[in-house]
């Protein structure tokens, strides 16, 4: 008769297996304890299994390959996202300096329906439904932002005028600071609570804050409609 393998013993193997998948202690830590979450009915004997030990790391194996996924994710949308801000206005022009241009010269509405669009890839009825508007709003928004943007672009390139001497005054640093903050984490929800604060004349960090604490942005987002 085979003896089943004691809960120690299952986690002994597991930490080994997950040390070699990850090759950090800290991260083999964080595995095994995700793993044992998830394989708890089996390792605590509630749900019988031929083989635990193979089924523990075959979970272990998934999660890995899960985490892995979602982190090559998160590097591609935020590789997309600076090369479209900084598409803007040249390679030349960092991504702080391209945020400050949206802050300063489209209203939340067309920032927000802009980034959305172009940095995020949503469709014009998916930006509608999470602004909870209508697609002819989105569509007159987009079209406002980027003939604002291409005027800004055309003013930089003829030197007619130099738009960083007007942004200082218009631009708050911690506005600044917290869109960039949700463009490169890729958090559209954050960035839509962004614009309602700013509607609202809400602290941005306070804003953000709330969000973290709730599991969701409401129902509906108020956001001013006119250009």
């Amino acid at each position: 008769m085979t003896t089943k393998p004691t809960v120690d013993e299952l986690r002994f193997v597991l930490y080994r297996y997950c040390l070699t998948l990850t090759q950090s202690t800290w991260d083999a830590e964080d595995l095994v304890q995700e793993t044992c979450l998830r394989a708890l009915p089996v390792m605590n004997g509630n749900v019988e299994h031929p083989n635990p030990t193979a089924y523990l790391l075959r979970v272990a194996k998934n999660i890995s390959i899960d985490h892995l996924r979602r982190q090559q994710l998160a590097r591609r949308t935020l590789e997309r996202n600076e090369a479209v801000l900084t598409q803007l206005y040249g390679d030349s022009h960092e991504m702080e300096y391209a945020v400050r241009l949206l802050l300063a010269h489209l209203s939340p509405l067309q920032r927000t329906v802009f980034l959305l669009k172009e940095l995020f890839g949503y469709k014009g009825t998916e930006v509608a439904a999470k602004l909870s508007t209508s697609e002819g709003a989105v569509k007159a928004a987009l079209h406002r932002a980027r003939s604002a943007l291409a005027r800004l672009k055309q003013r930089e390139q003829s030197a007619a005028a130099c738009p960083s001497t007007v942004l200082e005054n218009q631009v708050s640093d911690s506005m600044l600071y917290a869109y960039v903050n949700v463009i490169r984490s890729a958090d559209p929800n954050a960035l839509i609570v962004l614009a309602n604060a700013e509607e609202q004349l809400i602290d941005p960090v306070q804003a953000i804050g709330q969000l973290h604490v709730s599991s969701g942005i409401g129902s509906s987002v108020s956001m001013m409609m006119a250009a």
